[in-house]
């Protein structure tokens, strides 16, 4: 069987698309673990009524994706075995009816691996997402096309069995609640002796304009520093102290604060200094 672990707050329609992706699935021995971070518009009930073999967990509103993963975590470890299988998944992602079939499939072709599924805009139609080559020297990372091996990924959508994420441990939902979070769990999975891999014939698609706060255009300090901002330097600072080798910490820490530097009076703008 499959666990589709995925987290919403408040957008019960783009969760009910990603729940028809599920039900169209010819591999039926799937079990959804939705992680409802204090949903006030029916999510839960509209889940409970639309995919009976559901478990669903809950949070306050504080739990955002690093806190999401970490709970679905606890409880996996608890109630699944080793051997099953897991997809982690936005719920904004798309896929055909032989997505999950195909993944399961993957995985059990290529043992010790994170299989990771490659994520296309539903309006650009281009590859945005999925695996990526990360650079431990400047912090840069590379999108790789499908059919790559890697030392870095998003969760967008990802398999992996129970005994994977077991042997490679939780998040880190306090250091980083939300942007970052995968990308460091990946980069330890990979440190651990798992392989990361992705495949031609796993795509998916998702919904560009529901991600967060990724760039400087638009942003006030206090969007800057929220946790929804995947440019915010408190939580980049901590991702790169959990993932980057002591011998190329000096110049990673270096050249971040130099990008920094630079990024100085637009965020004087947006302060209004």
């Amino acid at each position: 069987m499959i666990y589709v672990v995925t987290a919403a707050h408040d957008r019960r329609e783009i969760t009910r698309k990603f729940i028809n992706s599920l039900k169209r699935q010819t591999y039926k021995d799937i079990h959804l673990l939705l992680i409802d971070d204090g949903s006030k518009d029916g999510t839960d009930k509209m889940v409970q009524e639309e995919f009976a073999a559901s478990t669903i967990l809950y949070g306050n509103g504080n739990l955002w994706w690093g806190g999401a993963l970490h709970k679905a975590w606890k409880w996996l470890m608890h109630y699944a075995s080793d051997e099953d299988n897991i997809l982690l998944s936005n719920d904004d992602v798309v896929f055909g009816s032989e997505y999950i079939g195909t993944g399961i499939r993957l995985l059990q072709e290529n043992p010790d691996t994170l299989v990771v599924g490659s994520g296309y805009g539903l309006r650009t139609k281009q590859q945005l997402d999925g695996l990526f080559s990360h650079s431990y020297t400047d912090g840069t990372g590379q999108l790789l096309p499908p059919g790559s091996e890697g030392n870095c990924a998003s969760t967008r959508s990802l398999f992996l069995t129970v005994g994977i994420w077991k042997k490679t441990g939780g998040f880190h939902p306090v250091l980083l609640p939300h942007y970052f979070s995968d990308f460091e769990w990946t980069i330890r999975a990979k440190k651990r002796g798992f392989r990361l891999r992705s495949f031609p014939e796993l795509a998916c698609q998702f919904d560009e304009g529901a991600t967060g706060d990724i760039r400087y255009e638009g942003l006030t300090v206090k969007k800057l520093f929220g946790k929804r901002s995947g440019l915010n330097p408190l939580y980049r600072l901590n991702f790169i102290l959990l993932t980057t080798p002591l011998r190329c910490l000096p110049g990673h820490l270096c050249h971040q604060l130099g990008r920094y530097v630079e990024k100085v009076p637009v965020i004087r703008r947006l302060s209004g200094k």
